[in-house]
């Protein structure tokens, strides 16, 4: 049996909204209480005031639960059995409830009387017995609410950005339009966390990179030199397409005057204490990967090779080289062979071997030069103090303990032929010569130094000059013997023969202190590593030529990309984003500042000459690339300064 409740409203119009709802089960309960079937809200009705069921489908019983009775026909009862055929009327408060019967269905229709007593009418629970009936309505509390949020985020603080506008240290105390602040500065940024308008210059106009270039005068001139040769239009065709909600995104931006590539996209503020966060591998990825596809579809090609993370996704170096001798430099062929001609003669090999005459003479070092049992690569490679560049090899300081240029010692006093300048050494062995007897060979005097390669013979280091010793008369010779094989330049260089006028030339040497110019190496972070681990091919090389920087796969050992040492289980696995070789400012060349460097505590340097003349009374360093925060004596300088 069901039970079809159909209640009827009644607008202000007057007109009726009928709603109908079947009622499953044989018993219907009735009452305030909102989990009824038929739910009365009057408080005249109690919580569980009726039950309303039918045994046969035809004759409706009605029973009062709690006390209070209903009306049937006017008279007040707690038990009634109504033929749904014949109908009835029953009335619970204000309420009235007319059973009837359609098609075999008993129809329950609830209505609100319209003639109510005061007692009887019709009132909301909630707001009888809670604080709702004496508040505002929902609508009036709305419009106050907008009003409040509107005075407190909008009208105060644009009031308070043009009370201070001139100001340049504001007063202790809140501000309203604080209030817009999302975060705390960085440190970087800490000395401007009460002097807003530096960055925000205008009020609802985003920062601009003028007010980042106002300070960062060196790092706006880097960035220009980093794209001077890329248009804007290769730039953006660069990126990589934008889903819809980029899309959406940049339509924001150009419409409140938020235009792309702006220095904030990248230097993210207030996103809380500390050093600025630094940006994600994905801001290079999303450009770098695939990019020469997309350039070359929008008619830029490009020579950069597509790169998105250092462990899954890098080119191959390029790094830059002689091709051949006195070439000039550039970066290497992809998938060729890569020599560099620096115009030295030198076998690695030799030099680095365990054994043999180079090691022990070596070994004889030992202590007076800070060698070992042999050679080692630091020996004479030495790494500048930015620890990326190395020190050209020099004669004097690497090579000369072994191969010495001294030809003569006399009174205590050793004389040497001058390194790098062939016709000195030319003049230097002609004016020997016409001052010596001629049955005195070239030789070191009492030093008896031995030749390193011929060590265990026991011969005199007069390598020089052997033929000469024998026809000592010759200076013509003696000069011959130096330039020659065997002699002391010919090893070490490439010797041109005088021709056409000229005398003796070598060819000049060009050592390259950075291969690779698009990314930078720290050698002190590495310190811990051998050499020889990361330069692989250099004990088997024989010739000075074979470039001995380590390729892609020796930095892939360890090096393994942005969030790669969670899914490679090896202990030298290290995590390694773009940021840790690249820096999208280009530097112009100029020293690069180390990972080390830049992780220094914060020190304050008091500069009291600076002080008089400029009125600075501190210089605080940032540890960043050259970055410092300047405290000015009077708020006047300070406006100075931020004017230009």
């Amino acid at each position: 049996m069901s039970f079809i409740l159909r209640r009827i409203s009644t607008t202000k119009t007057g007109k009726q909204i009928i709603r109908d709802a079947a009622l499953p089960g044989d018993t219907i309960t009735l009452g305030r209480d909102g989990n009824n079937g038929i739910h009365v809200a009057d408080l005249a009705v109690n919580p569980h005031h009726a039950t309303i069921g039918s045994a046969d489908g035809r004759v409706v019983r009605v029973a009062a639960q709690e006390g209070l009775g209903f009306e049937l026909n006017g008279r007040t009862e707690t038990l009634a059995d109504i033929d749904s055929a014949a109908g009835g009327e029953l009335r619970f408060g204000g309420h009235r409830l007319t059973i009837a019967r359609e098609d075999d269905k008993i129809i329950l229709l609830v209505e609100r009387i319209d003639e109510l007593s005061q007692s009887s009418k019709d009132v909301d629970e909630a707001r009888a017995f809670s604080l709702q009936g004496v508040m505002l309505g929902k609508r009036m509390g709305a419009w106050l609410f907008a009003a409040v949020m509107l005075l407190a985020f909008l009208v105060g603080p644009i009031w308070a950005w043009y009370s201070y506008r001139q100001v340049n240290e504001r007063p202790d105390g809140y501000h309203a339009d604080s209030a817009w602040l999302s975060g705390p500065l960085s440190s970087a940024h800490a000395s401007l966390k009460n002097d807003c308008q530096s960055c925000h210059v205008e009020p609802f106009v985003a920062v601009t990179d003028k007010a980042c270039v106002n300070c960062h005068t060196g790092e706006h001139r880097a960035m220009s030199m980093a794209h001077a040769n890329a248009p804007t239009a290769m730039l953006l065709a660069a990126r990589h397409p934008p889903g819809v909600g980029e899309k959406i995104l940049a339509g924001f931006a150009k419409t409140f005057n938020k235009p792309q590539g702006r220095c904030v996209d990248c230097h993210t503020e207030h996103e809380g204490a500390g050093p600025m966060a630094a940006t994600p591998q994905k801001f290079c990825a999303d450009c770098h990967e695939g990019m020469q596809g997309r350039l070359k579809a929008a008619g830029h090609p490009t020579m950069l090779a597509d790169a998105a993370d250092f462990g899954t996704g890098h080119p191959e170096f390029r790094p830059l080289v002689r091709a051949a001798p006195g070439a000039k430099l550039a970066r290497a062929a992809p998938g060729k062979a890569m020599v560099d001609y620096n115009g030295l003669k030198f076998p690695h090999d030799l030099h680095l071997q365990a054994t043999g005459g180079v090691a022990r003479m070596a070994a004889s070092f030992r202590g007076r030069y800070d060698f070992g049992k042999k050679l080692e690569c630091e020996n004479c490679h030495r790494v500048e103090a930015d620890g990326v560049r190395v020190k050209p090899v020099e004669m004097e300081r690497d090579c000369a303990m072994c191969h010495s240029l001294a030809f003569e010692t006399v009174g205590g006093v050793t004389r040497t032929l001058r390194h790098g300048e062939p016709d000195q050494v030319v003049a230097d062995l002609t004016a020997y010569y016409r001052s010596t007897p001629p049955s005195r060979p070239l030789q070191l005097g009492g030093m008896q130094r031995r030749r390193p390669g011929a060590y265990a013979e026991g011969q005199v280091y007069n390598i020089y000059f052997n033929e000469v010793a024998v026809r000592p008369s010759r200076a013509q010779d003696a000069v011959r013997a130096v330039f020659s094989k065997g002699g002391a330049c010919y090893d070490c260089h490439t010797i041109f023969a005088p021709q056409a006028g000229r005398g003796w030339r070598v060819a000049a040497v060009e050592q390259t202190p950075r291969y690779l110019q698009k990314g930078w190496f720290d050698h002190d972070a590495h310190r811990e590593t051998a050499c020889a681990d990361c330069h692989t091919a250099a004990p088997a090389s024989k010739v000075s030529s074979d470039l001995l920087v380590p390729g892609l796969r020796q930095c892939r050992d360890c090096h393994v990309g942005e969030g790669g040492a969670r899914l490679v289980k090896v202990d030298t696995a290290t995590d390694s984003p773009c940021a840790m070789c690249h820096e999208y400012h280009s530097d112009g060349g100029k020293p690069w500042l180390p990972p080390r460097q830049r992780r220094k505590n914060t020190a304050a340097i008091t500069n009291k000459p600076l002080a008089a003349s400029y009125g600075v009374s501190m210089i605080t360093g940032t540890g960043g690339r050259g970055l410092y925060e300047v405290t000015w004596r009077t708020p006047a300088l300070q406006a100075a300064r931020r004017g230009g």
